[in-house]
Formats: structure tokens, sequence, C-alpha cells
């Protein structure tokens, strides 16, 4: 028999415990897609950057509205840091709850979620990710948010796996990047003798990434808008997000990069501060 899967788990006013209910159809981030989330990856028994996921949680909730309690937020902390999750993705769910489209949020509701997922060892991050442009830039405003109206986000990335590619890369109706459909980029220009490492701008609706976060403190990360001929003169790439980690990009659009070194050295790095170990 397969063990139990850990959770669901809802906050109840002053502690996050297990609950057996479902979400309120009268709540706004059911009815209306009123809510923001994080993934948070838990490996080895390990909650990965579980506060840097928190702050990103707090910016996506005051960005839309909704309230995050600095009781709500102590909760959230002490039950990441309590508990030994089993590997997998926990999924955090701030939703603005019961009440019309415009009437003030008073009571936000809060879910987490836990389900298993399959993160990439060694032999596919040396082999790396195959990527490309999709047919269509993103018209929307709200790239970068991790809320409600994820959906674009999962429809580019069913359309390159359709075309059996890992990810695409995603542009907005001027041409610049934004990001990858479900992570961060990060590119490596030409630059003299060290190449320099760059990612596109949050101001032109880039994505925010707990992974990416840990990237630029430590490495000098610069943010420049990039256009898909900077990427293809890139010496090197790769995606970031918690699945992830750090996945160096092997093919962009039937081009491979000359030095998939740097991604790669990085990705090890990621692995070896969090004591994980991929299979050689």
């Amino acid at each position: 028999m397969a063990p139990r899967r850990p959770g669901p788990w809802r906050w109840d006013g002053k502690t996050v415990r297990p609950f057996r209910g479902g979400v309120s159809l009268e709540d706004r981030g059911f009815r209306y897609g009123h809510h923001v989330f994080e993934s948070v990856a838990t490996r080895s028994g390990r909650i990965l950057l579980g506060e840097e996921h928190l702050d990103l949680l707090e910016l996506s909730a005051r960005r839309h509205g909704i309230p995050l309690s600095g009781a709500l937020r102590s909760a959230l902390s002490s039950f990441l840091t309590s508990r030994v999750f089993p590997d997998g993705m926990l999924r955090i769910y701030l939703t603005a709850g019961s009440g019309e489209v415009s009437s003030r949020i008073r009571k936000p509701a809060c879910y987490l979620v836990h389900a298993p997922a399959r993160f990439p060892f060694l032999p596919e991050i040396r082999r790396g990710w195959s990527l490309d442009f999709p047919g269509t830039p993103f018209l929307g405003g709200t790239w970068g948010e991790k809320n409600g109206n994820y959906l674009p986000h999962v429809q580019i990335l069913h359309e390159a796996r359709q075309r059996g590619l890992d990810e695409a890369v995603v542009t907005d109706a001027r041409g610049r990047v934004l990001s990858c459909a479900t992570g961060n980029l990060l590119v490596w220009l030409p630059s003299g003798k060290r190449p320099r490492l760059v990612t596109p701008p949050a101001a032109c609706g880039a994505r925010e990434g707990a992974v990416l976060g840990w990237v630029k403190r430590r490495h000098d990360v610069g943010e420049r808008v990039l256009r898909a001929a900077d990427l293809l003169g890139a010496v090197a790439l790769a995606v970031t997000n918690s699945r992830l980690g750090v996945m160096p990009v092997s093919s962009l659009g039937g081009r491979i990069p000359p030095r998939p070194d740097l991604p790669l050295g990085l990705a090890r790095d990621y692995l070896f501060v969090h004591g994980l170990h991929g299979r050689p």
C-alpha cells in the first residue's frame, strides 16, 4: 500500500492544522481567482528556501490587496520548520476568502497542499534542457505573478512539451524576454574573458523566484532587458525554479550554447549548499 500523503492543512486563525474539508465555493480564490501562491520544495527531509518563499508570498499578497498578518506569517514559518516532509512540493495558497468581488478582505484563507514531485538528478542536469520560443508572445500584464491567473503558464509549457521540448522562453508584445513558462532565466552573455551573468528585470514583468534570489545573493547577477537575439548569442543559459534548482540549457531553438560548464557549476553548487546529492 502506498504511504498516505501528508496534509492538506488550513490556517484556522491561530495555527496551521490538518483539515478534511474543501475550499468553500464562496471563496474568492475559487470564484474569481483572487489568490496568490508559492511552491516550496521539500527534499531529503528539508524545506528549501522556506523563508524566502514566505517573503515572496507576502509581496504578492500585498500587490493583490490580501492581508497577510504577522500571526499568519509566524504560524507558516513555524509550520515549515517543525515538520519533516517527504520529497515533493508544498504549495501555499493565500486567498481573499469569502465575499463579493469588491468587498473588503476581512478574513483571508490559507491552505497548504503537499504532493510528490520528481526532482532532477545529475544525469538529467548534465544533459540539460531544450528550449525554444513559443509562436505568440504573452499579451497580459501579470506574467511575473503567482496568482489565480496561472493558466497561460500552464498552456505555454504544455505547448512546449507537445513539441518535444522541456520549456519555452516567453516574451512580451514588445519582444522583451520575461522568463520561461514556469521558471526564471539566467543568461551568460559574452563579455571579454569573463561572461556576464544577467536575468530579465522584474520591472518588465519577469518572474520573481526564491532560487533566483539565492543565485543573486551568491553571484553578481545584473538585470538587463533581453531579446531573442541576446539569448541566441549567449554563451550559456539556465532555468531556475524550486523543483529544478538550477537546470542548464542544452539547446535553444536548436542552437547549443558553447559554455555548458557555467550553469553546470552553478547547479552543482546549489545541490551542495542544500545538502542534496545527485546520482552520479
